[in-house]
């Protein structure tokens, strides 16, 4: 990859993402590295030798751009445009372009057998990237707090946050089961289990809690 492009990405992704979205974009960033660097001791297996690894990590840089100004909701089709017109702008090969466009548009995707189409080996490994930073104890941080806003008059009992965290629960497995790659399910598997081992025992606690 050319040095000066991968720095006009960096510089525009810490631009538009703002101090705390480009910290958890370095996360996803990293995230992807470390999955190319398993893959290809996989490669047998995920035929890694078709991996864009510049496209890839270009596309983790960019995949939320969007998201600051027009919120998350089909976030990946306008962070793929203003992907798409950055690289033009900055002379990026077509190839690598595509491989972009691609990887961001697909990385919200959840992969299952009746897709007619496969996805793309960039977008699989985006998806598992960003997802891995949401199966921690700190996602249940962030969901609560999230409720908390959502709703501020709403009273909280121990029945009503038993409910919140299975929901939280049950979710975390939809995701930890939605990942492409077993790198990435081994990643999670550590602090998948610590965090549902959490919920279990927090929801059990509640079963007798007080309103509170």
């Amino acid at each position: 990859m050319e040095t000066e492009l991968l720095q006009a990405v960096v510089q525009y992704a810490e631009e538009v993402l703002g101090p705390e979205g480009y910290r958890y974009t370095c996360a996803v960033v990293a995230n992807c590295k470390m999955l190319m660097v398993e893959m290809e001791l996989q490669e047998s297996e995920w035929e890694s030798d078709g991996l864009h690894h510049d496209a890839l990590t270009i596309a983790a840089y960019l995949h939320d751009i969007s998201a600051v100004t027009y919120g998350f909701q089909d976030h990946q089709v306008k962070s793929a445009e203003m992907a798409v017109a950055f690289l033009r702008k900055h002379e990026a090969s077509e190839e690598c372009i595509r491989h972009v466009e691609q990887a961001i548009l697909t990385h919200t995707i959840v992969v299952s057998p009746d897709l007619s189409t496969p996805l793309p080996l960039e977008g699989r490994i985006l998806y598992d990237a960003d997802k891995l930073g949401r199966l921690s104890g700190l996602a249940v941080v962030t969901s609560l707090i999230e409720f908390g806003a959502r709703y501020p008059n709403r009273a909280i009992t121990g029945d009503v946050l038993a409910a919140i965290l299975r929901h939280i629960e049950e979710r975390f497995v939809e995701l930890y089961q939605s990942l492409n790659t077993e790198p990435a399910r081994a990643m999670a598997r550590e602090k998948f289990g610590r965090t549902l081992a959490f919920l279990d025992g927090v929801i059990e606690h509640l079963s007798d809690a007080t309103p509170v």
